[in-house]
């Protein structure tokens, strides 16, 4: 069974599921299950071992897994994204010459894939990051875009914004 890590709004949830295809469906409408379970919440409790357990899929908002997606010939543009409690920074890989707008192939399934993204807490300074290769980010969940790219129809409901511009230094 794959390994998997599901950042919840209260916390993370790690172990192993034998459900294939999580992040490929095109919708999530069932619990995940995680067999020997580990619970590392967000309120600063002591993590926990929790056995077996059935995370809601209104819970699940960040899925990493060990299967990377492999993308060959992309280009890659940064993307900060607010989910929850995380403020998700990495690279998301899009066709050559890729226009969102004019785009006849959108996103079919619940999640958009990340790449080197770095995970930390929005309001927690003190707060160590996550580092992951690859991540799955639940798309309907997200609530704010900082990207040079319109990505109306991969986040919907979200509130977008440009990144600020890199000011070259005075010579």
């Amino acid at each position: 069974m794959p390994q998997v890590e599901i950042f919840t709004p209260t916390g993370v949830v790690a172990g192993t599921s034998s459900r294939p295809g999580l992040t490929q469906s095109p919708d999530l409408r069932s619990p995940v299950p995680v067999e020997g379970a580990r619970w590392y919440p967000l309120d600063g409790s002591r993590p926990e071992h929790r056995g077996s357990v059935l995370v809601p899929p209104d819970d699940v908002l960040l899925v990493c897994t060990g299967d990377p997606e492999i993308t060959l010939h992309a280009t890659w543009y940064s993307v900060v994204i607010e989910i929850g409690p995380y403020r998700v920074r990495g690279r998301m890989p899009t066709p050559v010459g890729f226009d969102p707008a004019r785009a006849l192939a959108r996103p079919g399934g619940a999640f958009v894939a990340l790449h080197d993204v770095v995970i930390e807490l929005m309001d927690r300074g003190d707060a160590g990051v996550a580092e992951r290769p690859n991540v799955h980010v639940s798309r309907y969940a997200v609530e704010k875009v900082e990207s040079s790219l319109m990505l109306g129809f991969f986040f919907p409901g979200a509130t977008f914004t440009a990144p600020a511009p890199i000011e070259a230094p005075v010579a």
